[in-house]
């Protein structure tokens, strides 16, 4: 019989218990939460962070968590595949024990593959189908080369100005916008980081444009190690110049330099002009992931 209980806060033990049962799912069939909600889990949790945790007979079968964003909360729930009787079922009513647990005026996010089951849980919340992100993927190396100035993020120095243009750029993001100074320091703190792979570029004594690449080692299963181009952007006032494709070709060429032999992205997917951009650079997509939204009431 399946158990649900949720929690403000998760022990040491329970922790752990979590960070295994993700690291199987992953595994398994490549099912992961995202960043925003992980590193809520292992260096959180923030204010806000509710966890639910699915139980058959003393086995932990599934998760599922609620985390602050931009403009609301952030869900997602996983549910084991190979000892779940129905796993959809399960994912369905451990997001609903979550949501339950939250402000009945929040904003919700939810990002999942977009399946009969999803729809019907997300009808049931009160979500509607919103954003799609496309992963998109190409094998490396890339015969260009980038045509830009580039230096290394460093660590005490270019946090706030960093800050000023992602937040910029991604002001309608509710994962990406609206960053403060612990979100970028939780990534910071991550294992994978490494700033030569956090590229700035400068103008006009400003910081213009970022590439953030991040090392994927065994991700890509049989393709080698794989790099992610984590986040791109340019800030709104120096739209125009060519730094989008000039930064991503600088990404892939510091990703293949450090030996990555498949490289990827996720990108919105009304962005049109960086979808555009990206397949003329070779990529193709892989998957969609599909974004249920409940607005926010104003308070």
């Amino acid at each position: 019989m399946l158990h649900v209980r949720t929690a403000g806060c998760l022990s040491v033990d329970e922790r752990q218990e979590v960070l295994d049962f993700l690291s199987e799912a992953h595994a398994m069939d490549d099912t992961r939460l995202s960043d925003h909600l992980l590193l809520d889990l292992t260096q959180g949790p923030r204010p806000g962070f509710i966890g639910a945790l699915a139980y058959e007979d003393d086995a932990l079968v599934g998760y599922a968590q609620a985390s602050t964003g931009n403009d609301g909360y952030v869900i997602d729930g996983i549910a084991d595949t190979v000892h779940c009787a129905d796993p959809a079922a399960t994912r369905s009513e451990l997001l609903i024990a979550l949501v339950e647990q939250l402000p009945a005026d929040a904003a919700l996010t939810w990002w999942a593959q977009p399946d009969a089951a999803a729809a019907s849980t997300a009808e049931h919340l009160r979500m509607r189908a919103d954003r799609q992100l496309l992963q998109m993927q190409r094998a490396l190396p890339i015969a260009e080369a980038a045509k830009v100035v580039l230096r290394a993020f460093e660590v005490g120095r270019d946090e706030q100005a960093w800050l000023m243009v992602n937040n910029a750029a991604f002001a309608a993001h509710g994962e990406q916008g609206g960053w403060d100074i612990a979100t970028l320091q939780q990534r910071i703190r991550e294992p994978w980081f490494d700033p030569e792979g956090f590229l700035l570029h400068e103008r006009d004594g400003r910081l213009a444009a970022f590439c953030w690449t991040k090392m994927h080692p065994g991700a890509a299963h049989d393709s080698g190690l794989t790099g992610e181009i984590y986040v791109i952007a340019v800030h709104p006032d120096f739209h125009g110049l060519g730094l989008g494709k000039a930064l991503t070709v600088a990404g892939l060429e510091h990703m293949q330099r450090n030996g990555a032999e498949m490289a990827m992205l996720y990108v919105d997917a009304t962005n049109t002009s960086a979808v555009r951009l990206y397949e003329s650079l070779g990529f193709t997509v892989l998957r969609i992931e599909q974004s249920y939204r409940r607005p926010g009431v104003p308070r």
